[in-house]
């Protein structure tokens, strides 16, 4: 899962000493990122459900080429439509969860904390909820196809133990990075707006 195109958008100016906060000034800097961090999610979403529909197709391709031996890659399929399916759901709660362009400033900080604390479980959760659905997917594939190969069962055994290892490596990397993302850039940033609201309500 890329989630690297959200690395610069959650890095914010510190906040200033709470009797010089200059509201307008604030507003401008404030709405540029919530809009860049609206279109980095926007477009993370698209790009992953658009490859699960991709990848989706070429797993069918092959159980239709393996024909009734290539009944298990259905599940498999089910699986990676049905990640497909939980990124376009995220888009319908964001929409659902948008706050209006004339919301006062402190209701637009208030919809980002919830949407960066949001985007941190997710983070935090993608063994279960991004990895596990793919590991599975990828290791039904690969049972079918290696148990109706054509190979000696020492080969088929040398070729699964290859592709764990792999697979365990690459969920090791995505786990890390994602974990790297959390510490480095959503919780500084959640740090720096929920001091920003701390800030404006003193003010009010």
């Amino acid at each position: 899962m890329n989630w690297s195109d959200l690395r610069n958008v959650w890095s914010g100016q510190p906040l200033p000493p709470e009797h010089s906060v200059d509201l307008a000034a604030l507003q401008d800097g404030f709405e540029a990122r919530r809009r860049r961090l609206a279109r980095s999610l926007f477009w993370r979403d698209m790009r992953e459900a658009w490859a699960g529909v991709v990848v989706s197709g070429v797993f069918a391709y092959f159980g239709w080429q393996m024909g009734r031996a290539g009944w298990p890659i259905a599940l498999a399929v089910a699986l990676l439509l049905g990640l497909t399916g939980f990124f376009v759901l995220e888009r319908v709660r964001a929409h659902r969860q948008q706050v209006e362009v004339d919301a006062p400033l402190l209701a637009k900080i208030e919809g980002d904390i919830a949407e960066l604390r949001h985007q941190r479980r997710l983070l935090l959760n993608v063994a279960i909820w991004y990895l596990g659905p793919c590991i599975a997917a990828a290791a039904i594939l690969g049972v079918t196809k290696m148990a109706h190969a054509p190979i000696p069962l020492a080969a088929k055994l040398e070729a699964g133990g290859i592709q764990f290892l792999l697979f365990a490596l690459v969920s090791l990397g995505v786990w890390a990075l994602n974990r790297r993302a959390v510490r480095k850039q959503i919780e500084p940033r959640l740090r720096e707006l929920e001091d920003l609201r701390q800030a404006l309500l003193s003010q009010s």
